[in-house]
């Protein structure tokens, strides 16, 4: 009787095991690592910012903003460009050569970010960090092949600029994060136009935060009802090994509703099983409160002492309901 009774709570641990994986570790879609070409040949394409045209800009639809990251070397992280029409099957356009911007003489940059302004043009946002001094840079396009020099658009060193992402409605919007503070802080500036004059900072609130992690990297998606956004959380503390990517909600793009669980975390071998970084979604389709994601992220394996790259694809359903609460669909 005792040796049935353990077999029984055997069997009921396995079932609740198999039924929580995929909402702990898995958004249950495949997950497909891309080739991206990268002007250093290491092919270790991170921190992918995409856009998906209604209009194709130089006869693509899919354009991508990325930086190479060899074995997490900053010296090669400058802004770089890819396009596609299936969001597959990356390329450089032809005429267009990358990087858009060469290694700066003092500190490093990084952190790039696509949108598109009223007009039809292309937009680069990207950070460059030197010791306590953070700047944002733009640059435009038409056609997505010529690029204007860069501009800077917002200077601090009160503040780090992490991560900017940025949204079109009505006003331009920029979410950052800024890691002085402990924890670390998502903040939000608005502005008429990508040249500004940018506000000063709003200091946004995200519940449900793990005591035990910290926010680092973001991205932020307009939808009917207000602001999505995906959120890397790392181990407060223990660097960035295990980060996981969240996903949060909020009406008014300030105060956020943070998932109870990661919609992707580290697979248990092989590209991304290190680490999960800087992700970018694309709104697929949105039903009542349910949303289908293209999902573009950037994740890591270890290799000794070094990390290998890459960035892969996966999709994902969330479903948000009206108190709230956020469930993988």
């Amino acid at each position: 009787m005792l040796r049935r009774g353990v077999k029984a709570r055997f069997i009921f641990y396995l079932i609740v095991l198999f039924l929580l994986i995929p909402l702990i570790r898995d958004t249950g879609s495949p997950r497909l690592m891309l080739d991206i070409p990268t002007y250093d040949g290491s092919g270790q394409a991170m921190h992918p910012d995409v856009l998906l045209l209604k209009n194709p800009i130089g006869g693509y639809r899919y354009w991508m903003a990325f930086t190479p990251y060899p074995n997490s070397s900053s010296i090669y992280e400058n802004p770089s460009i890819v396009a596609s029409n299936d969001g597959k099957n990356w390329q450089v356009p032809k005429g267009l050569i990358n990087p858009l911007e060469r290694a700066p003489s003092q500190g490093h940059y990084s952190d790039p970010d696509i949108f598109l302004d009223e007009r039809g043009r292309l937009w680069l946002f990207f950070r460059w960090s030197y010791k306590l001094e953070e700047r944002i840079y733009a640059k435009y396009s038409i056609d997505g092949i010529r690029w204007s020099e860069k501009i800077p658009i917002l200077e601090e060193n009160s503040e780090t600029l992490i991560s900017p992402a940025v949204v079109r409605d009505k006003l331009y919007k920029m979410w950052y994060v800024d890691i002085r503070p402990e924890p670390n802080v998502i903040k939000l500036r608005t502005a008429p136009s990508p040249l500004g004059p940018w506000s000063e900072p709003l200091k946004c609130r995200v519940n449900g935060v793990p005591p035990d992690k910290n926010i680092w990297h973001l991205d932020v998606v307009k939808v009917k009802e207000g602001y999505d956004a995906f959120i890397v959380l790392i181990n407060r503390g223990k660097g960035l090994r295990e980060g996981e990517l969240y996903f949060a909600t909020s009406k008014d793009g300030i105060e956020w509703n943070l998932s109870s669980f990661p919609v992707l975390a580290p697979s248990s071998k092989g590209w991304d099983s290190f680490i999960i970084y800087r992700s970018s979604a694309i709104l697929l389709e949105e039903i009542g409160g349910c949303r289908h994601y293209a999902l573009y992220y950037s994740a890591a394996e270890s290799s000794g002492k070094s990390k290998i790259w890459h960035t892969g694809y996966t999709e994902v359903n969330i479903c948000v309901d009206e108190e709230g609460g956020i469930k993988l669909g």
